[in-house]
């Protein structure tokens, strides 16, 4: 029997993912419990609380001995999280963080396949928090790069998801603008053109840096695909005119070579006239 002067059974890891209830919350459920009684169970594993974590804080302190079930299933992971996450008000960053962080502690354990949740993809931990496969995936990235108590300020609801990314973003970083190339007032139609190209790839080239860092964060980011659609169409275009620049210049070596032809003819048939 557990009383009021007894020891406090610990959580168990994966019912510390959830939100504690606040102490307006906690003392409706308190008088709740007092005037009907529990009506639910507390689910048990390895000697921890699973499952009811505030219920039995609650019991405890009002005196009252919890109704305790041991957990015999093989998968404690997908029963918390489809026991609360439907249940509990959360947003959509506090379910996705607390899907992703569940999984980060099964992963970190030596625990089999059998006792092992199928969320191994951020698609399947998209559908068991059910939000966007993109929040979810913000989510992943926070689980694992963020320190505990800034995931922690999340799934508490302290902070919402898209601003704790920010705070472990780095700042884009600011493209160089290319040097203005100086045109030179006797340079040919050809170097004109092919000073403009260069001008060109380095702004190409400028983009794809900058794409590559945001590519880190969003990594499904339609309006990224489009910018690199669009780098991808204009590097080809570099290509073309580049080809037709040394399509241009043959042209003038072959146009120089038959006009340096037709001057040796001409001088000497003049000779052989005079």
């Amino acid at each position: 029997m557990t009383g009021k002067h007894n020891p406090i059974m610990e959580l168990h890891p994966l019912c510390t993912y959830f939100p504690r209830m606040s102490d307006d919350e906690f003392t409706s459920l308190k008088d709740n419990l007092q005037n009907n009684g529990q009506t639910h169970p507390i689910y048990t594993l390895d000697g921890m609380i699973l499952d009811g974590g505030n219920r039995y804080r609650a019991l405890c302190e009002l005196g009252m001995t919890p109704v305790m079930i041991e957990y015999t299933g093989s998968n404690p992971t997908q029963f918390i999280l489809s026991s609360n996450l439907l249940r509990r008000h959360l947003t959509q960053g506090q379910s996705a963080a607390i899907v992703s962080a569940s999984q980060s502690w099964v992963n970190a354990q030596a625990v089999s396949q059998s006792s092992a949740t199928p969320l191994d993809t951020a698609t399947a931990r998209a559908k068991q928090s059910g939000v966007g496969q993109r929040t979810q995936q913000l989510a992943d990235k926070l689980v694992k790069e963020a320190p505990a108590e800034l995931v922690k300020e999340v799934i508490d609801g302290k902070k919402s998801l898209n601003k704790a990314i920010k705070e472990i973003t780095p700042q884009k970083p600011v493209a160089p603008k290319p040097e203005p190339i100086p045109v030179v007032k006797q340079e040919s139609q050809e170097e004109q053109l092919s000073d403009m190209l260069d001008e060109q790839q380095q702004a190409i080239n400028a983009l794809e840096a900058d794409n590559k860092v945001m590519l880190k964060v969003f990594e499904s980011d339609d309006r990224i695909l489009t910018s690199l659609e669009e780098i991808k169409n204009l590097t080809e275009l570099n290509r073309v005119l580049n080809e037709r620049i040394n399509e241009l210049m043959t042209e003038k070596e072959e146009a120089v070579k038959t006009a340096k032809d037709w001057k040796d003819r001409f001088l000497k048939l003049e000779a052989e006239l005079s």
